[in-house]
Parts: C-alpha cells; sequence; structure tokens
C-alpha cells in the first residue's frame, strides 16, 4: 500500500491486536499513539462533573456500586479473563516486533490524546489514513490531521452507539444487536457514516466478555478491508439512518451486572433460537457502504 497510516488507539492486550494486525496486513503503519482512551481530569473537576449535572444519579450509582459490588467485579473479571484468551500477549507481541512505530502513549503527565504534543506528532507523522481504535472523543485538531479518519466501534451502529455497546443489549432485552462497526469518524459519537457492521452470532458458551472479543476480531478485519478500499479508491460510506441509543459511562453502574448475571444464559439461549428462525432479517447491516438485510 500507498498511503500512510497511523493507529490511535488505547494500551490493553485488545487494542495491541487491533494494531498488531493493521501493521501486518497492509504494512503501510508509520506511527502507533496508545493510551488514548484516558483522560486525566483533576480531582475537582471529576467530583463537579459526577455531582452538579446529576446529583441524584451519582447518588443512586454509588449506592449501586456498594450494593452489587460482587457482580460489579465478577463481570470486570468476566471481560478479562476472555480478553486474555482471545488477545493475550498482544502488547509483548507489539513491543518485540514493531516498537519503533510507537510515537508516545498518554500518561498521567497528560490529560489526554487531544493535548498539543500528540496533536505535533500526528501531524508530524503525515497520515493519508488513521485509524481509530478506544480512544477519547476526538477533538478538531486531530480530526484535520487526515483526509481519511476511520474508527471501530465495538457496538451496531446506528442503534447502540457509545460505551459498552455490546453489554447494553442483555440490559434492554434485545437480541440480535451485538456487532460491530467501522465508520468515517465525525465530531459525534459513533454517528459517522458507515463503511461496514457486522453482527456477531452467538454460541451457546458465550459471555458479554467473548461476544465483546468476538466483535473486535471481525472488527479489525472490516478496518483492514475498509483501508484496502481506501487505497484502491472503491471505498463508499452510508449515512446513518436512525438515532439510535447512545450509552455514556455514568449510565454503568453495577446494578446493570446485577440484571446482566440474573437473565444471561436464558437471553443468549433466546438469541440462538431466534437466529435460527430468522428474527433478525430486519436488523440491517452495512456492506461498503451499502445496506444489507440478512
Amino acid at each position: 500500500m500507498d498511503k500512510r497510516i497511523l493507529i490511535l488507539t488505547d494500551a490493553s492486550d485488545r487494542h495491541f491486536y487491533f494494531a498488531n494486525r493493521i501493521i501486518q496486513e497492509t504494512g503501510s503503519v508509520v506511527g502507533v499513539l496508545t493510551g488514548g482512551k484516558e483522560i486525566n481530569r483533576p480531582r475537582p473537576e471529576e467530583l463537579r462533573r459526577e455531582w452538579l449535572g446529576h446529583p441524584f444519579h451519582a447518588l443512586k450509582r454509588r449506592y449501586h456500586q456498594w450494593l452489587y459490588r460482587s457482580e460489579g467485579l465478577a463481570l470486570k473479571a468476566e471481560k478479562k479473563r476472555e480478553e486474555k484468551r482471545f488477545f493475550g500477549g498482544a502488547r509483548d507481541a507489539f513491543f518485540s516486533t514493531h516498537k519503533d512505530l510507537h510515537l508516545g502513549e498518554v500518561t498521567t503527565e497528560d490529560r489526554s490524546l487531544n493535548d498539543q504534543r500528540f496533536v505535533d506528532l500526528i501531524r508530524q507523522a503525515k497520515p493519508d489514513i488513521i485509524a481509530v481504535m478506544g480512544t477519547c472523543i476526538l477533538g478538531r485538531k486531530i480530526l484535520e490531521c487526515a483526509p481519511d479518519i476511520l474508527n471501530m466501534h465495538t457496538g451496531l451502529s446506528p442503534y447502540y452507539r457509545g460505551g459498552r455497546t455490546n453489554f447494553w443489549p442483555f440490559i434492554e432485552n434485545e437480541p440480535g444487536y451485538f456487532g460491530v462497526t467501522v465508520h468515517r469518524m465525525s465530531s459525534g459519537i459513533d454517528a459517522g457514516d458507515i463503511i461496514f457492521s457486522e453482527r456477531v452470532v452467538l454460541d451457546a458458551d458465550d459471555t458479554y466478555g467473548s461476544i465483546n472479543c468476538k466483535s473486535i476480531v471481525a472488527g479489525t478485519g472490516l478496518m483492514v478491508d475498509a483501508i484496502t478500499r481506501l487505497e484502491a479508491g472503491t471505498c463508499r460510506a452510508l449515512p446513518q439512518w436512525a438515532e439510535g441509543k447512545v450509552y455514556f459511562d455514568r449510565d454503568w453502574t453495577f446494578k446493570a451486572a446485577h440484571t446482566y448475571f440474573e437473565t444471561r444464559e436464558d437471553f443468549i439461549q433466546r438469541q440462538i433460537a431466534a437466529e435460527t428462525r430468522g428474527d433478525f432479517a430486519g436488523i440491517a447491516t452495512v456492506t461498503n457502504g451499502v445496506t444489507v438485510y440478512d
């Protein structure tokens, strides 16, 4: 490939899996910036965000974090266990093979990836394409750094956008909406024009953790496909046709983990049965900018 690719992502094994595959399958990556999810706000700012805008919600959240602590920790452990199974060792593999491509990482000394020092690093790399997974919302300066900026969202846009979007179908009791999306980056939350999206088909022993890992594997392949089409000049994208649901960090509490463990097995069985019957034919996905129905 001739186009120069820059990767913006976070710093867990799943993020390095994303980076490793793009590096290996395109041969055109010129740099990787990690730690991109972090926003290091001063403590007073964090407290204002938590309490001033939604004081009742903040109080309820604190209560649920205490009441359902064991379920919340169990869900975190489940996700960590599945990520180790799918992606364990990816960080070490990156630094043993591609260390020269690592341009920097957001640390506690930085506020976020939007800091000027990272903007400068991105500009110096002169990317034609920026591939994004698992960062904070990118500011205007970064969005102006390349002609094509693509994001991999672990959720099925436009139906589910924001954070933990392969978790919320369990809570909303909506089988069929697990998946992954590759879209053009915009200033909205997972709201850009869609190039590819794909539903994740479940197995009986799946969990939120394994479903999310499956979506990362599928989505990384879709990202490589999108980059290949950009190189060939054949990449198309479809504007999102509905607002869907948007989830924020404040929506997540350990009570949701409690609900998940109460309903998970029955939910997965119902989804598998519905898949067999063809009940999800009305859920649209996108292939190179064209709507597809199962």
